[in-house]
């Protein structure tokens, strides 16, 4: 994950990959509700889902959620070492193409181009661009398994709205899944204060596996990444607690929005959410999206994960939580719009000297 890796050609070719996948999401979407519309059941359910659907409440999902993605802006702006404080908007742009970039090519490749950008455009030295820019995500997501665990722990969390053997089975993985979560979230937040520790705990674990099987080969690919990881980390080490505070505040402030957007879509549909219960959807979904971040097709997996527990930790019915996971995914979609236009103009603006 060298910063000078980055080649502005791949990410123009990554972004032609990221519309054209935008597209084909858009129609996959669509032809499922088609699906469902012609279904007796489907079609009965999206009558009453139209019938109780209020639009000003479904416009401000919309923009509440989008807020998220300019305090993102605003969290990584947090941890980037003075002087530099680059415009909170502008950050906010490169975060969306960023998103694209990563919708297009898994990896880490989004973080690349935005720290590449950041670089260019607002002076902020690469490495430092690249460091803040990871380590700003890495808490963020910690911050999102802490509140799982948390919300989990002192909120009584409503039993499914609906019944069935799988939701039966996600209802009774929720304790392990927030134990396992939150303590990810703690290994996280470790792992951002002391990247060194964990280096070289790598290094003489994983660096040292044996062997040359697929065991081995992966141990090895693991211990680049944490080392790759740590390296950048290490860089942010010196702002501070007080840094990193504000870096998780702005994280917090980001998840809240993203929360109140999909309270406000229950309430668009007609349904009445508990608050709780979306709070820890969010937080679960979007911490437990680390580990399926490397692979293709991993929307799938987060929007699965997302719908099942909407429905048996929120006590939102089937059709409600499927439309509001749709809704979720196409608010996504826009910002990824958004950010392939940004992308573009960044692309044809930003020198590559």
């Amino acid at each position: 994950m060298a910063p000078e890796a980055f080649d502005p050609a791949q990410a123009r070719r990554a972004m032609r990959r990221g519309l054209v996948s935008i597209g084909i999401g858009t129609a996959l979407i669509a032809v499922a509700l088609v699906g469902v519309a012609n279904s007796d059941l489907g079609a009965e359910a999206l009558a009453d889902l139209r019938h109780a659907a209020r639009p000003g409440y479904l416009v401000a999902s919309w923009a509440v959620i989008s807020l998220a993605f300019y305090f993102m802006g605003l969290r990584w702006r947090a941890l980037m070492p003075p002087p530099h404080h680059p415009p909170s908007a502008g950050l906010a742009s490169i975060v969306c193409a960023g998103l694209l970039l990563n919708y297009a090519v898994p990896g880490p490749f989004g973080e690349l181009a935005a720290a590449w950008f950041a670089h260019k455009r607002y002076r902020v030295p690469l490495a430092d661009a690249l460091a803040t820019g990871v380590g700003a995500r890495l808490i963020g997501l910690a911050t999102a398994a802490v509140m799982a665990l948390c919300i989990w722990a002192v909120v009584d969390l409503p039993p499914p709205a609906e019944k069935g053997e799988f939701l039966a089975q996600a209802n009774a993985l929720i304790p392990i899944a927030a134990v396992s979560i939150g303590a990810g979230g703690v290994v996280l937040f470790w792992l951002a204060l002391r990247p060194g520790w964990w280096r070289r705990l790598s290094a003489q674990t994983l660096g040292r596996w044996p062997g040359d099987g697929r065991a081995a080969v992966l141990a090895r690919k693991v211990d680049g990444a944490v080392a790759a990881l740590a390296s950048a980390l290490a860089r942010t080490a010196t702002r501070g607690l007080r840094a990193y505070a504000e870096t998780a505040g702005w994280a917090l402030v980001g998840h809240s929005a993203v929360i109140t957007g999909i309270t406000l879509a229950a309430w668009g549909l007609g349904a009445e959410a508990h608050i709780g219960g979306v709070a820890f959807t969010y937080a679960a979904t979007t911490a437990g999206a680390v580990a399926l971040f490397a692979f293709p097709g991993s929307q799938v997996g987060w929007d699965l994960m997302f719908f099942s527990l909407m429905v048996a930790a929120a006590g939102l019915s089937a059709p409600v939580a499927g439309a509001i996971a749709v809704l979720v995914r196409l608010q996504q979609l826009s910002m990824m719009v958004l950010g392939g236009l940004t992308l573009s103009w960044l692309l044809q603006t930003t020198p590559d000297k």
